[in-house]
Parts: structure tokens; C-alpha cells; sequence
């Protein structure tokens, strides 16, 4: 009797009851700090992408935050910095005023000319002048333009 009491106790005991207690409590801690810890890298890599119009939009709340502004280069309007170091140029898309844009410090992209689609990184200030810390151009197609006729397929 007492021997069958024994291996009943046994039977009806908790996995999560005992030794195996200490591991789904470690387990578990262990999984909360990973989940902090990527929670907290993802938040400082974070950027909304927003086009000039959109960036406008959000008016003085959209001031000194991180975003990724995408519009296309205004003709006529990239100014090289004295010495070559930067640039400043102005962004627009069909339906906003032109956004201008500084960049220092950088490689200005080769492909960078009139019309040419742009993404600025970096933050609005209170002036309305965008000051990017990186500067993309869409590198432009040469299939782009020519009738599907005229196309070079090599």
C-alpha cells in the first residue's frame, strides 16, 4: 500500500515542480533578457521613410527625429561646397514645395544630376533644411527610356 502511495505521489507530480522548476525559471528569464535586448537594438535602428511631402506634412513635430526622405533633385540646384566636402541641393516630389537639403562629410554619389530620385537620411531642423548624414541616388536606367522595340538586350 504504501508502496503503491509512493509511485501514485510520483505519477502526479508537476513537470514544472522540483528541479525541472529552476530550469522553465531560468528558460523563461533567459528568453525576457533576449527579447530586451533585441527590442532595445531594433529601436535605435529604427528610420520611417517618408517622402518630401509627407516629411512637410508632419510640420514641426516632424523636427529633429530620423527619417529617410525620398524625392527627386530640383534642376539646377546641387551647389558643391568650397573645397568639395558637401553639397547642398534642394528635393521635391509631384506634390510639395522643395525641401533643401546639406550634406557634409561624405562621398556624394556619382550618379547624382537632375531629376535623379534622391534618399536623404538624417533629420529636419527648425529652419526647414534637412541636414543628412547619408545621401542615396537612384542609379538610373538606360533601358528605362527607349521603346521596348529599341531595347539592347545583351
Amino acid at each position: 500500500m504504501i508502496v503503491a502511495s509512493v509511485a501514485q505521489a510520483k505519477s502526479t507530480r508537476s513537470v514544472f515542480s522540483g528541479p525541472n522548476l529552476k530550469f522553465f525559471v531560468a528558460g523563461g528569464v533567459i528568453a525576457l533578457a533576449v527579447v530586451y535586448l533585441v527590442m532595445m537594438g531594433l529601436q535605435g535602428t529604427t528610420v520611417y521613410f517618408l517622402t518630401v511631402s509627407e516629411l512637410q506634412a508632419k510640420g514641426p513635430a516632424g523636427q529633429n527625429q530620423l527619417f529617410r526622405v525620398s524625392g527627386n533633385l530640383v534642376p539646377g540646384s546641387l551647389v558643391h561646397d568650397n573645397g568639395g566636402l558637401g553639397v547642398h541641393f534642394l528635393i521635391a516630389d509631384a506634390s510639395s514645395s522643395p525641401l533643401p537639403v546639406v550634406y557634409r562629410g561624405g562621398q556624394v554619389p556619382d550618379v547624382i544630376g537632375d531629376n535623379i530620385e534622391i534618399v536623404a537620411e538624417g533629420k529636419l531642423d527648425a529652419q526647414g533644411t534637412f541636414t543628412a548624414n547619408n545621401v542615396l541616388a537612384k542609379c538610373p536606367s538606360r533601358l528605362e527610356d527607349a521603346a521596348p522595340e529599341e531595347r539592347d538586350y545583351q
